[in-house]
């Protein structure tokens, strides 16, 4: 069984480099499409099960189509209060990558990275579908939602750091609406910001038995001047999910013992 017990190092390197060893693990195998949890409710789609980035898939560092890998950020359609905060991100991927004096609140704080960037690290989450509610269980840093079905938004949502979630079956599609985030997060691995009134769109569909497709759009009428949406596609998988928590003792050891010396100045 695998150990990917979560460091900062192996937070950082696996979200750049998948290894073969995560590849073969997460690849599907023949059993792992047929789930065995069933939706209690017959005519929702069955998404239940644990699924993992598929391998063949390029990491991407926004939710922009337009620029998924992060290669432009600076051309999103951000408010001007957003584009001065964005400057101000010194994140670990994308045009501005960089691990000297990072402030991304993920790598510095061991925060929570949201609902949106979670899905961008490599590694699993499992849906658990019952008839009131489906649960997201993720595996980077051990959080979990619960999503309300077919239910409406509470009129003032607390602000937290997954957003007050609700959802409905569209065909085979599962939609997930949420509002309700804080505004300490992250869009994205960027450093794209938002603000109290970010809306987020989640629609998890099977394209095939093994695949999963994740289409999220983004709306936030404070920080950004038009909505935008991305795809990540990712594979049912029959390899449990490991312990990957972040823990702030060992963050601050990889800054102080790898980070800090490869970024400082050679000696003269």
């Amino acid at each position: 069984m695998r150990n990917r017990s979560y460091s900062l190092t192996g937070a950082l390197l696996a979200t750049l480099v998948f290894s073969p060893v995560l590849f073969a693990q997460t690849a599907a195998r023949p059993d792992a499409t047929k789930s065995n949890q069933t939706p209690a409710n017959s005519q929702a789609p069955d998404l239940s099960g644990i699924w993992a980035p598929r391998p063949d898939g390029i990491p991407i560092n926004t939710w922009d189509s337009s620029d998924p890998f992060g290669k432009t950020p600076d051309l999103a359609p951000m408010a001007p209060w957003a584009a001065a905060k964005w400057k101000q991100a010194r994140p670990p991927f994308g045009a501005k990558q960089t691990y000297e004096d990072s402030n991304d609140p993920v790598q510095r704080y061991c925060d929570p990275p949201g609902t949106t960037r979670i899905y961008m690290y490599p590694y699993e989450f499992t849906i658990i579908q019952t008839p009131k509610m489906v649960y997201i269980l993720y595996e980077f840093t051990r959080v979990w939602r619960s999503i309300a079905m077919n239910q409406e938004h509470s009129k003032d949502p607390d602000q937290t750091w997954m957003g007050d979630s609700i959802g409905k079956y569209d065909g085979d599609t599962l939609v997930i609406d949420t509002i309700g985030f804080n505004e300490k997060t992250w869009l994205d691995h960027t450093g794209h910001p938002h603000s109290d009134a970010l809306h987020v769109v989640e629609r998890l569909r099977r394209a095939d038995p093994g695949t999963m497709e994740l289409s999220v759009t983004v709306e936030d009428p404070k920080a950004y001047t038009k909505s935008f949406s991305g795809k990540k596609y990712f594979v049912a998988t029959s390899s449990p999910m490991g312990e990957a928590i972040c823990v702030y003792t060992e963050m601050d050891s990889f800054q102080k013992n790898v980070i800090d010396p490869t970024t400082a100045e050679p000696k003269k």
